[in-house]
Order: structure tokens, then sequence, then C-alpha cells
């Protein structure tokens, strides 16, 4: 990830706590042979009334509560380790920390639990926390959208995230623990991240961030902790190839597993790649405006030089981070190669023709 959100924006968590601490109380029980209340009834008093007036969510409570009856103790402990783990959240990004699910073994139950918490988080855009204005999704949003400092997403830094306004589509919000496959989680604000829509329709889907194809346990980055990635063009060459086009090598960093993890589930490198290809052109003859804008003579290689400094400085202030950097590291491998006593002259001469062209 460039970018994370901040924890403050997962406060209004109780949905998440209520369902959860619900069906613990159910499963402890059952294990005590003791009788239960009717949901709702056995929630805190200040959210009682919020959820009873949900009756999607309480008819499916309601039907998982009930399936949980027909198992033995070994199964309700297998659910119970599915709850807690799966909202053990950040530790199970870590890459060792276990995280079951149910979904082979209890299968019943793992599809009672999704439909339970698909419509709840689906509820998420109507509920709203005591006294509160706004719905907690959208309370969400706000904190999250509210303290980026590039409006844009910050899974892969090329899309832009818009504002959320009543008369128009709330944003795409992922679950990054897939629900389809780990559906205890699945109104959990911690797991709940803003994701732009290429991200989370094209990209990301219900990939399980956990493991793999092959099922190796990986780690991930925390959208909500404070470690970030970053890219660098370091050792491509835009002039002098062979074939006369650049050749790009892009590099992710820190060079970590979460960083791998990023990249397959995004495709972060060839994205940014694409980029590259299909925007370098349009990329220099904006350098040239700029500079000319500027008041910098083109054709005075330090005047170039002067420039390109200026320009990579110009980058840090675009919307989307990720193109944003990509132009800063096309300015400074162009810095670099003017500074070069071998590729400083054709460097130029290279730039003085595109900076021409209309």
């Amino acid at each position: 990830m460039l970018a994370t959100y901040p924890i403050e924006a997962t406060e209004e968590n109780w949905l998440s706590n209520c369902l959860t601490t619900a069906i613990l109380a159910r499963l402890a029980q059952l294990d005590a042979g003791e009788a239960s209340v009717t949901f709702p009834a056995d929630v805190e008093v200040e959210y009682r009334d919020i959820i009873s007036r949900f009756t999607g969510i309480v008819e499916r409570f309601i039907a998982l509560a009930d399936a949980l009856v027909g198992l033995n103790t070994d199964q309700r402990q297998a659910v119970r380790s599915a709850i807690e783990t799966q909202n053990r959240i950040p530790d199970i990004f870590d890459g060792a920390t276990d995280c079951f699910a149910c979904n082979d073994a209890l299968p019943v139950i793992h599809d009672l639990a999704k439909k339970l918490f698909e419509f709840s988080f689906g509820a998420l855009s109507r509920i709203k926390s005591p006294g509160a204005v706004s719905s907690v999704r959208d309370v969400h949003y706000a904190i999250a959208y509210d303290q980026l400092a590039k409006k844009c997403c910050p899974f892969c830094g090329m899309e832009r995230l818009e504002p959320h306004h009543a008369d128009i589509p709330r944003p795409d919000l992922d679950h990054y623990l897939a629900v389809s496959l780990y559906p205890f989680c699945g109104v959990n604000l911690r797991n709940l991240t803003p994701m732009g829509d290429r991200c989370n329709s094209s990209y990301k889907l219900a990939q399980d961030i956990l493991y793999d194809q092959h099922g190796n346990r990986l780690p991930c980055y925390d959208p909500y902790g404070d470690v970030t990635a970053e890219f660098s063009l370091a050792g491509s060459i835009i002039v002098g190839t062979p074939a006369g086009a650049p050749v790009w090598i892009l590099h992710l960093g820190p060079a970590s597993p979460q960083t791998v993890n990023w990249d397959r589930i995004f495709r972060i490198k060839l994205r940014l790649e694409q980029s590259l290809n299909a925007e370098f052109s349009s990329w220099v003859t904006e350098i040239g405006g700029v500079l000319r804008g500027l008041g910098h003579d083109l054709n005075v290689l330090e005047e170039v030089s002067k420039g390109l400094i200026q320009y990579r400085t110009i980058c840090g202030t675009e919307s989307l981070a990720g193109i944003g950097h990509l132009k800063a590291e096309v300015a400074a491998l162009l810095i670099q190669d003017l500074e070069s006593d071998e590729k400083r002259e054709r460097t130029h001469a290279f730039l003085k023709e595109a900076f021409s062209q209309p």
C-alpha cells in the first residue's frame, strides 16, 4: 500500500462486536446446557433497539443460532475459533497467526454466517450509532477519506476516490478478508477498506489475502497500520536503447513478503508499467510545457536541468500519488542522464525534439 487509513475510522465497530459477542454467548450457553434469550435481547442496551429495527439481521441471526444447536462440542469449538481468529485483526496479517475458517468442515454454518454478515454489511449504509446523524458506513468513510493526504486509492495510487455525497453512489468498500471466505469479520470495520473501483472490482475481487493459490500462508499490509510501500525506476533506460523505446525497470519496496503479496493481489508492477508505456510520450510533452511556463529556455541544457528539478517537485502535487511518483521518477532519470558525460547531449537532443512535438 502507498498509504494507510487512520485507525479512528474504525471506532464505531459496535455492530460487529454485538453480533460476534452474541454468537459466542450462544455457543457458551450450549456448552453449559443453558437456555438463551431471543436475539437481540442479549446485546448491549444502547444498541438493542437499533438492531431490532433491522429484521433482516435478526432473522438471519436466529437462523444461525438455531443451526448451532445441532452441533457437537468439537464443532462448536470450531465455530468459536473461526469467530475469534477471523476478528484477530491486525495480528492475522503477520503471516503466522492462526486464522480458521469452517467453510469445509461446517458448510451450513459457514453459509448461514455469510448470509448474516453480508446482510449486516449492507445495513451499515443505513444503520446509525446512537445519536449519530450519518450511517456507520458514511462516518467510517468520511474519517478515512478526510485524513488521506492524496484523495486516491492507497492500494494503487492510480484511481481517484470521491468524497461521499448523498446524491452519488457510495465509493467501494472492500472486504479485505473476503466475506465469502471469512464471514465472521464481514462487518468488522477493521476489515473494511475504501478502495478504488478497479482495485476492488477487477483485481482484488474475492481473492484470499492470507493464502496464495498453492495454500501458502502470507503476510500482508495492514490498511490501518503505519507501514507503506514505495517504488522506483532505478536502472531504467530512457534514451539510447537498441529498440529506440525506453526500457523500464520497476522496483517495488521494501523487499518483503508483504510487498510481494500486495503486488500479487493488485498487480501493481504490471499496472505501473502499462501506465509508463501508454503515457510516457504525453508526460514528456507535459514536461516541455511546464518548463516553458516556468520561463526556461529549452535549447539551453542547464535550463532544462533546472526545470526538471522544479518539475520533479511539482509532481508531488499530483492528486494521484502513484502517477505523480511515476512522473517524478521519470524526471529523476532525465536529470541523471543530463548529468552524465556519456548521455548528456543525446538526452538533451531527445528532449528538444520531444518538446517540439504538438
